[in-house]
């Protein structure tokens, strides 16, 4: 796991680094509201200077569906 995003998502989520895992998804994080799905996009557009349309965000209810709209954007994670 990318060391930056690991450190975003468990800002914006409340959680521990070492609890960012590829298959955590939206229905193991209690606070993953559409609330915090805002927070998330803004922290994520900040952090890796992009724009996410309204499609991505729809997506991104996984960390391994994060993880795979960033790359669509062109973020490079590396291994």
């Amino acid at each position: 796991m990318n060391q930056r995003l690991a450190s975003l998502l468990a800002e914006v989520f409340g959680l521990r680094q070492e609890q960012i895992v590829l298959t955590l998804t939206k229905d193991d994080v209690a606070v993953w509201d559409s609330l915090k799905q805002m927070d998330l996009v803004v922290s994520l557009e900040r952090e890796f200077d992009l724009v996410l349309d309204i499609p991505d965000i729809v997506r991104m209810n996984s960390v391994s569906s994060i993880v795979e709209t960033l790359a669509l954007k062109g973020v490079d994670l590396g291994a």
